[in-house]
């Protein structure tokens, strides 16, 4: 019972980790279309640390 909690936890951080990134991409696409940015001014806008940034122009 105790393994099964575990993995059960396990299982939603990776889906809570994966909308995260997945919704992030959504706001920088809008930022892009919308306001005109280009893909870095968006992370940038919405503080998204610079080494992270190439993991995030590769899901655009």
């Amino acid at each position: 019972m105790l393994m099964e909690l575990y993995d059960q936890e396990r299982i939603t951080d990776r889906m809570l980790a994966s909308t995260r990134k997945e919704t992030k991409v959504e706001d920088i696409r809008n930022l892009m279309a919308n306001l005109k940015l280009t893909a870095e001014q968006a992370m940038q806008a919405l503080g998204i640390p610079a080494a992270d940034q190439p993991k995030y122009q590769a899901m655009l």
